[in-house]
């Protein structure tokens, strides 16, 4: 950045040496310098921003509570799941040994059927 001019100031003449000034003029203006805030308008900043930040804490913290209740209740209910699908394992064997006890049952029948046909029959069944 270009330095300032060097200003000579004669008491005699009371007047002001302006050369120099012309290429002051021509550079790019220089920004406004920030006003500086006081330090009651930092701390109310600094409270403010904190006040912010606790709620953004409090709405995460609510958010955390109401995850916590939803993995808690898939939890609870994989585990029933899980509880559930022994016991239709269980009950599917119990099927299959069901279905071949009614086979079994079904196969005594018929020879039971077979050894009551009085003897007439016997022959005419052996004949055939």
């Amino acid at each position: 950045m270009n330095s300032l001019p060097n200003f000579e100031y004669d008491a005699h003449k009371a007047s002001i040496d302006l050369s120099g000034l012309e290429s002051f003029l021509e550079s790019p203006a220089v920004a406004e310098p920030e006003r500086e805030e006081t330090e009651t308008q930092v701390i109310l900043r600094l409270l403010e921003q904190l006040y912010k930040v606790g709620e953004l804490v409090k709405d995460t913290s609510e958010r955390l509570v109401e995850a916590h209740e939803k993995l808690t209740s898939l939890t609870a209910l994989v585990s029933l799941q899980n509880k559930q699908m022994e016991i239709l394992s269980h009950y599917q064997a119990q099927a299959a040994r069901a279905a071949g006890l009614e086979h079994s049952l079904a196969m005594a029948l018929a020879e039971n059927e077979k050894l009551k046909r009085s003897g007439w029959r016997k022959i005419f069944s052996w004949i055939k």
